[in-house]
């Protein structure tokens, strides 16, 4: 799902909360890489992110703006 549309209306709490949610997984702009979202402010339009998967040894968390997300997905586990 694009979240285009978090961009125009980032102002309501509920708009977000329709594209955002903790626990799910992002893309954001200029990387392959995959985050989880762990906190969010929608006021400030912000969230917290971390890569994804969860690298138990060491892992960072970072703000990032709403703008800056692509895609929306729920967080899959690969088991090899």
């Amino acid at each position: 799902m694009l979240i285009n549309k978090l961009k125009k209306n980032v102002d309501s709490f509920n708009e977000v909360s329709k594209y955002i949610d903790i626990g799910k997984c992002i893309k954001i702009v200029n990387s392959e890489k995959i985050y989880q979202v762990i906190g969010f402010n929608p006021k400030m339009n912000i969230c917290w992110v971390r890569e994804w998967p969860l690298n138990f040894c060491r892992y960072q968390t970072f703000e990032l703006s709403i703008n800056k997300i692509t895609v929306s997905s729920s967080c899959e586990i690969n088991i090899n």
